[in-house]
């Protein structure tokens, strides 16, 4: 579970192992705002869904050229949701073609993250 507190003025988000980052209300400014949120809920999603095929098929890798850019829109006309979600990959440059394209693949199957995303999910709120 991930809990939103209101502390001294700035929403902080926690999870079980503690206070994690500080929520912003605007693109760019200390903490990240929801969007940024959302687009990198995907981007570690997909990293984390890449490493583990990765590791199952005994790659060896330069990991930090891994990076995972996502940037998610509002299509034409759309004010209340986002629309699009961009994932843009740099990946090692010792793998070759055609298994990016497996490991693109694999990624884009297991990534609960994209999946909900793909197909949408039910939300309940409630007051506690």
């Amino acid at each position: 579970m991930t809990t939103v507190k209101i502390t001294q003025g700035q929403n902080v988000i926690y999870n079980g192992a503690g206070l994690q980052v500080i929520g912003s209300t605007g693109p760019n400014l200390n903490g990240l705002n929801p969007k940024e949120l959302l687009e990198a809920a995907l981007g570690l999603c997909v990293s984390i869904s890449m490493q583990k095929k990765l590791a199952h098929d005994e790659i060896d890798y330069d990991a930090s050229e891994i990076q995972i850019d996502v940037t998610v829109r509002k299509g034409k006309g759309v004010t209340d949701r986002f629309t699009d979600f961009t994932v843009t990959l740099k990946l090692p440059s010792s793998l070759d073609e055609a298994y990016k394209r497996e490991l693109i693949e694999a990624a884009e199957e297991v990534c609960t993250i994209g999946n909900t995303l793909r197909n949408g999910a039910t939300i309940e709120t409630v007051e506690a």
